[in-house]
């Protein structure tokens, strides 16, 4: 590659894209600036010019669980609490919910993590895909409660139950809570990365509010589907 070539990529880099991974920065040079080069000679060119550092993966103690054999079989969901707007708008959660046969991802913002937006969040994601035979999730108050059987509980020879967990068995659908985040990894390895890719995404396309964020994400997500999962599941 001619020098000119490598320092207006590094340019470019340091100007727009000065936190992205090699990876995501070769997506953007070739979707915006119309520069085709492999993610191996963006990640050259940014080490050499100081822009990024090499890493090790650290090691990983917990055991992978196997994928289910079916779409629809069990789908991991959780609510994602981060900065998703920067500072340029309001703190925002992800209801994010991943398919366990395809890691298929579903996802919407709201202002906060409990009843209405799981409930508002599993609509939307049965409207698109249909029911679960079973979802996973923490133990959030959301989720599962600590207080003991009522009486008409009890007469049902039921458990106390949250009104989200109410829904769910009405539907048919079983609910299997984790119990620690490591047993999550499907929906938090995804979050993580959506972390890094989705904030600089929503950073570039200027969005500053949840409406907003709610709209990119419909398109977004079909996109990222396709491009990390291929397949009958990626929509």
């Amino acid at each position: 590659m001619p020098e000119e070539l490598e320092d207006r990529i590094a340019r470019i880099i340091r100007a727009k894209y000065p936190d992205f991974s090699p990876l995501h920065a070769s997506e953007k040079l070739e979707e915006r600036h119309r520069i085709e080069v492999s993610r191996e000679k963006v990640r050259q060119v940014m080490m050499s010019r100081g822009l990024w550092k090499r890493w090790r993966a650290r090691k990983e103690d917990h055991v992978w669980r196997e994928r289910k054999h079916h779409v629809g079989e069990m789908v991991q969901m959780d609510g994602s609490h981060h900065a998703w707007l920067e500072d340029r708008g309001p703190k925002m959660v992800l209801m994010g919910y991943v398919d366990e046969a395809t890691g298929r991802l579903y996802g919407r913002f709201y202002d906060h993590e409990g009843v209405y937006p799981a409930m508002a969040s599993l609509k939307g994601y049965i409207e698109l895909y249909g029911l679960p035979l079973a979802i996973y999730l923490d133990k959030h108050s959301t989720y599962k409660t600590s207080r003991q059987a009522d009486m008409d509980e009890l007469l049902k020879d039921k458990q106390a139950e949250t009104q989200f967990e109410r829904a769910l068995s009405e539907l048919g659908i079983k609910v299997i809570h984790a119990h620690s985040p490591q047993a999550k990894g499907r929906v938090e390895r995804l979050f993580k990365t959506l972390q890094d890719r989705l904030v600089k995404e929503m950073r570039l396309a200027g969005i500053k509010s949840l409406p907003e964020a709610n709209r990119f994400l419909d398109g977004y997500l079909g996109a990222f589907n396709r491009r990390f999962i291929g397949g009958p599941g990626a929509r």
